[in-house]
């Protein structure tokens, strides 16, 4: 009996001596940034986390910065124009994006935060995770997704969010294809897609670029854009966009809905309306 007793006690230091002081350690490790944040969690950090990396003395309006909140280090772009010069490139378009891109449910569009940097006014975009190509470069090396049919959702997706805000700058229509840019169309190693950059979206033009390549929309996202108008519109954007903009922003909506209706008059709701795949 003694000897089991010993046994058991013997067994029992060696657990406060090897155990405990790992455990302990690995508690005080620094969290990595995760794919399993929240959306809300990135906002809070690209909002709160210090800055540890200086701006550049060159004066850009855009560059890559470090944060770290003593839990977690990651980097994020910084924007800085404000639309006075003659590209009219705004940094708050990049927030109104993120903001409706929430609004409508869709989960496409990078976090992006408002916040003073170095003095100056900016948006804080998340440094995406996990990125793999960009469209350009998916282009270019001609690599085709692995599952189209998700692809091709993903992208409709993407055409009707670009019709609403105006953003001519990324425009996926085969029409106007070879005058696209699109390296702000971000592609992970899962083959998901993100949107970036929308510092010249939200133009007051009161029409659609090219209604005829919108054959599909996002279920959720259609009855989302049927029960907005302009006041909610305005409560979400007004801090963001000049009340030109929201006036447009919401002609283009009413737009797209008489286009999809249309197009389910037409074709049957199976054929238009569609569920996105969760992200």
């Amino acid at each position: 009996m003694k000897g089991d007793a010993d046994h058991r006690l013997t067994l029992l230091i060696l657990f406060l001596i090897l155990v405990l002081p790992a455990a302990a350690q690995a508690q005080q490790q620094p969290r990595t940034p995760s794919s399993l944040e929240t959306r809300a969690e990135r906002e809070v950090f690209l909002s709160k986390a210090n800055i540890v990396t200086e701006a550049p003395a060159d004066g850009r309006s855009s560059w890559r910065v470090s944060l770290d909140d003593g839990n977690r280090k990651h980097d994020a772009g910084v924007e800085t124009a404000d639309g006075s010069d003659p590209t009219r490139r705004d940094y708050r378009f990049n927030v109104a994006a993120y903001e409706l891109n929430k609004v409508l449910g869709l989960n496409l569009v990078v976090p992006s935060v408002e916040r003073l940097m170095s003095g100056r006014p900016a948006s804080l975009t998340w440094w995406l995770d996990n990125f793999a190509m960009n469209e350009m470069d998916r282009r270019r090396k001609r690599i085709d997704p692995p599952d189209l049919q998700s692809w091709n959702r993903q992208v409709q997706a993407v055409r009707v969010f670009d019709e609403l805000i105006s953003n001519t700058y990324r425009d996926t229509s085969p029409a106007l294809y070879l005058n696209s840019v699109w390296d702000n169309l971000l592609i992970t190693s899962e083959w998901t897609i993100w949107i970036t950059d929308h510092t010249g979206a939200f133009r007051t033009r009161k029409e659609l670029a090219d209604p005829e390549s919108l054959t599909r929309c996002p279920r959720t996202v259609l009855g989302r854009l049927r029960a907005l108008n302009r006041e909610p519109l305005r409560r979400t954007l007004r801090k963001y966009l000049s009340s030109q903009q929201i006036d447009a922003l919401d002609v283009r909506r009413a737009l797209l809905l008489r286009h999809f209706d249309d197009q389910i008059a037409s074709k049957g709701e199976a054929a238009v309306l569609y569920d996105l795949p969760p992200r």
